[in-house]
């Protein structure tokens, strides 16, 4: 009972902390006018966030009407279908696996169609839809819905449905011997769903009040391609309360392999090999997989299916050996459901302790008595699928309180400004009042949360997993204590690595991931035994023939090679390396004939050392792309310029890849993928506010004060660049206002020209004057919050995105980096995007020849998309391979308007020249950023200054390698350009 109450008090205090911050809440603040002592109390416009205060379980809690308890309501498509681009189809003009009873509604990706249908009675309905995924794609189908011309929830901005995959028929072994995850095979078949929370916080179908008469549903495909069956009103899923346990009487024992579910919903989830003596079949040799992946099953709302064949009818219990060892002190829970239901409620939710190592648990309930399911003889399914509902209102509660937190920080720098004075003494609580209070509350909140889930281990006092939430709450009533210092403290508050906001990120992060191994499934009965344990002096010698066997493990090692071979070095993990080398053994080896080694690159940065002792390999792929002009000027690697059909293969790529691997009339890599830049921006809000995407750099700054006045701001990449400010930050709005770093020969540094001065100015009054932020050490969690709801990012906040907050998909979109109108009115658009690259070392005229051959074969659009889409499928929708290849990346399983948005951005990449000294001039041009926007220097001066510090160093590397002597230039060394790859691309034709 005092459990039930301490929770019930915790969801309590978090709720009232969502409808604060979410209805209405605002910071009362005294505006200060700097010439006079006089204040003004003013309320600041506080923007109200809808991720927040529409979500399904505030709206729901608004529902007047009762749930609807009548038979299913089944609803003919082709009879609803009102209007929409969709169109109206018989399934078996298709393909006779397609056959549906009535005619379907085929829709493609952008169409809409809106469907019309009445009910006799106002009532809260769970709405599913009969659907089949018919194309190839490894991606869900994504909607939304619209009831009644309106979003009855923020989550029916994107629902998905995913399709069934199963296993390939037979094992895949790679050269070694050892067993690699197969592609799985999607299947193809009509299946049913509920309208559910597509980020699976809520685990059970969403209710949609819908009122007595007509009513319309509006759809729109926002990915894949879909036939949509009919559409069904039902009743709530109901669930059996669990009442006394059925003993199992028998002695049959079945036993299913973990690492081979019949279907799972997401092709992502796959096997593993571990070297785990308890773990079976265990090979002390080569790789055998035998668990399923816990880094792949750890998402809300997977599910992963086995099916059985029952001789004997009767009571079973269910057993797992699994490891959970990624929540600390904290389970992972299931939904299990047998036959597709749960059979009572001890089945839902059901927790899976957190253990370092595999164990044997049979499913019991809270007194210790095994649960049983009946089953009759036949063919049965019993799946698992990861659940986060116990903790949701954990999750929703710090969302709100992250959001109050930015609040309030934004409030604290509007009375207190960007620069502060040490000496300035400020009466917090006379600006904002109760602000030491509210943080002390924001401290008892979480406290309070983690106090909710203590219930789910009470053998400690402290659960390992909501150890974030402890360090904040600590802080925050550090800061509580003395508020007139949170002007000169706010980096804790909010801002820096270790705020109260970043360990509150880290936790949703955490409880976002549930990790979970299984090696196997038993069902069995009362006389049947499990199997122990392997016993110490067994597991003892297992283990130590292992570790012996282990010496001479040499797959994809540089040791283990045939000089006759081509040698490969490859600077990416084992699992890519073994799709790699099954493509090459199975298409390059057998067109060309040319027997190639991958190996593990040992490190990218000692290239130039293997190449001096003469260990180097023909091709090295997956460098860094700054590293070719190291090898290359040092003459380490080929001029790929000198293979008649170069011109033909670089026009796979955007110029502008080019350029930092360009020395003199030499191009010396290929690029292999890309690191696009583009501007990030929450649909939701500026759609909220009347605000237009901006096209141009003015149009941010004219944005600016509609944000900022409502506490949000604009983010700018060099936010995120803690120490070290790379060219990616620096140079686009240099290069975009038609400056260049350097004139035409190496020697004399151009960033102190009149355009550079322009572009430099821009960048860092963005800062100054503007306030835009200074330091933002995770831009996607802000941009998730909602404070920061537009700023330009990379691709690693995409993959954030699109694979770490489903609840904000389909509110927010991609668009060209802002950038300067010309003198001609074109906008310049200009942004970095050099990523890894491939090179081939200097050897025979044999040797290169066929490097150059697998250099062809590598970069072409067919082998690139094919590469891609088996790593996506088999790995996972974070495992995007941005393929430098523009061909080849329209054929990625990336959302369709994004690809567009991607390659548009593509024709606008302008990377800095690499010469001699260029580290110099990218750490010269972060510290007169630095030394500008912090520390408030000249900025003609400062950028006066790091020319003759960038100009000394570069005479220094030009006379190391012979360009200059005694201070006298002997021969020029011409900074390449885009233009210099142009005529290098025409010569070569």
């Amino acid at each position: 009972m005092r459990k039930s109450i301490k929770r019930l008090t915790a969801i309590v205090l978090s709720g009232s902390v969502l409808m604060n911050s979410v209805f209405g809440f605002a910071l009362t603040v005294k505006a200060v006018d700097s010439k006079s002592t006089s204040e003004q109390t003013s309320t600041t416009a506080v923007y109200t966030s809808e991720l927040l205060a529409e979500k399904y379980t505030y709206v729901s809690a608004e529902y007047t009407a009762n749930p609807y308890e009548g038979e299913q309501i089944e609803i003919p498509i082709n009879q609803a279908f009102e209007t929409g681009t969709g169109t109206i189809i018989d399934a078996t003009d298709m393909e006779a696996s397609y056959q549906y009873k009535n005619p379907v509604i085929k829709m493609e990706l952008d169409q809409t169609g809106t469907l019309s249908f009445d009910v006799e009675k106002t009532a809260v309905y769970y709405i599913s839809f009969d659907y089949l995924s018919y194309d190839n794609s490894i991606l869900p189908i994504e909607m939304t819905m619209k009831v009644n011309g309106e979003y009855p929830f923020y989550e029916a901005r994107r629902l998905t449905f995913e399709s069934q995959w199963t296993n390939g028929e037979e094992k895949l072994y790679d050269r070694y011997g050892n067993q690699v995850v197969s592609v799985p095979d999607k299947v193809m078949e009509w299946n049913n769903k509920y309208i559910m929370d597509a980020s699976y916080r809520h685990s059970m179908p969403l209710g949609i009040q819908l009122q007595a008469g007509k009513n319309t549903i509006e759809i729109g495909i926002s990915e894949g391609n879909v036939l949509l069956g009919n559409m069904y009103l039902n009743k709530e899923v109901g669930i059996s309360e669990y009442t006394e346990p059925k003993e199992a009487e028998g002695d049959a024992i079945y036993t299913l392999q973990g690492e081979y579910p019949t279907y799972r919903n997401d092709s992502s989830v796959r096997a593993l090999c571990e070297y785990d003596v308890d773990v079976k079949p265990y090979n002390v040799k080569n790789k055998e997989l035998n668990t399923l992946d816990g880094q792949s099953f750890k998402e809300a709302g997977q599910t992963v299916t086995y099916e059985q064949n029952i001789e004997k009818a009767g009571y079973y219990y269910i057993a797992l050996n699994y490891k959970q060892s990624d929540k600390s002190d904290f389970p992972v829970f299931v939904d299990v459901k047998v036959d597709g239901l749960i059979n009572n409620t001890k089945f839902k939710n059901y927790p899976l302790s957190y253990g370092k190592s595999y164990r044997v648990t049979t499913l019991q309930d809270d007194n210790s008595n095994y649960l049983s399911v009946y089953l009759d003889e036949g063919v049965h399914t019993i799946s698992f699928t990861i659940s986060i509902d116990p903790i949701r209102h954990v999750i929703e509660a710090v969302e709100a309180i992250m959001s109050e937190i930015n609040n309030l920080s934004l409030e604290i720098t509007k009375v207190a400004g960007t620069n502060k004075d040490k000496y300035r003494d400020l009466n917090m609580e006379s600006y904002i009042p109760g602000v030491g209070q509210k943080l002390y509350d924001y401290a008892d909140e979480l406290e309070a949360l983690a106090d909710s889930v203590k219930c789910y281990n009470e053998k400690v006092d402290q659960i390992g997993s909501f150890s974030s939430i402890y360090v904040a709450s600590t802080q925050l009533r550090s800061l509580a204590k003395e508020p007139n210092k949170l002007p000169y403290r706010i980096a804790e508050l909010s801002t820096s690595v270790s705020s109260v906001t970043r360990f509150l990120a880290n936790l949703l992060d955490a409880l976002n991931k549930n990790q979970l191994y299984i090696d196997r499934i038993y069902l069995y009965q009362e006389e049947a035994k499990l199997p122990k344990k392997t016993g110490f002096f067994k597991s003892m010698q297992m283990n130590a023939n292992r570790f012996f066997t282990s010496f001479t493990d040499q797959a994809y090692s540089v040791d283990n090679t045939d000089d006759s071979h081509l040698q490969v070095w490859v600077n990416r993990s084992r699992q890519y390396l073994e799709i790699m080398q099954k493509m090459i053994d199975e298409e390059f080896t057998k067109e060309t004939g040319i027997q190639v080694d991958l190996s593990l690159m040992p490190d990218q940065n000692k290239l130039v050392l293997a190449n001096a002792s003469g260990d180097a390999p023909d091709i090295a792929t997956g460098i860094n792309y700054a590293i070719p002009f190291e090898l290359g000027i040092r003459g380490a690697i080929k001029d790929l310029t000198e293979f008649d059909d170069f011109t033909e293969i670089a026009s796979r790529y955007t110029e502008g890849l080019l350029v930092p691997s360009t020395i003199n009339e030499g191009i010396y890599s290929l690029p292999e993928t890309r690191n696009f830049w583009v501007m990030y921006y929450r649909k939701d809000i500026l759609d909220k506010l009347g605000l237009e995407v901006p096209e141009t750099m003015e149009e941010v700054k004219n944005m600016l004060p509609e944000l900022q006045m409502r506490g949000l701001n604009f983010y700018y990449p060099t936010a995120g660049m803690v120490a070290m400010k790379t060219f990616h930050g620096t140079t686009p709005l240099l290069f975009q206002n038609g400056a260049s770093l350097y004139s035409e020969y190496a020697g004399d540094t151009t960033i102190n020209s009149e355009e550079a001065v322009k572009g430099f100015t821009e960048l860092t009054e963005l800062f100054t004057i503007y306030n835009l932020p200074k330091d933002v050490p995770s831009f996607y969690q802000h941009f998730r919050n909602g404070d920061l709801p537009i700023g330009i990012a990379d691709y690693s906040v995409y993959n954030l995105l699109i694979n770490a907050a489903p609840e904000i998909a389909n509110s927010w979109g991609i668009a060209l980096v802002p950038g300067v109108e010309d003198e001609d009115g074109d906008v310049l658009h200009y942004s970095s995007g050099g990523a890894e690259s491939t090179v081939m070392f200097q050897s025979d005229e044999e040797r290169e020849g066929q490097a150059w051959e697998f250099m062809k074969w590598w970069s072409s659009a067919k082998v690139q998309a094919e590469f891609g889409q088996t790593l996506q499928i088999t790995y996972g929708d974070e495992y995007i391979w941005n393929t430098a290849n523009t061909e080849a990346f329209t054929s990625l399983a990336i959302r369709s308007e994004d690809k567009k948005v991607i390659i548009d951005q593509d024709k606008w990449i302008m990377e800095a020249p690499r010469i001699l000294g260029t580290y110099m001039l990218e750490r010269e041009l972060s510290n007169a950023y630095n030394s500008i926007v912090v520390d408030g220097k000249n900025l003609r001066i400062t950028l006066d200054n790091a020319v003759k510090r960038i100009d000394r160093e570069t005479e220094r590397k030009l006379e190391e390698f012979g360009y200059m002597k005694d201070g006298k230039m002997i021969k020029n060394y011409e900074v390449p350009t885009i233009e210099t790859v142009r005529e290098i691309l025409n010569k070569t034709e």
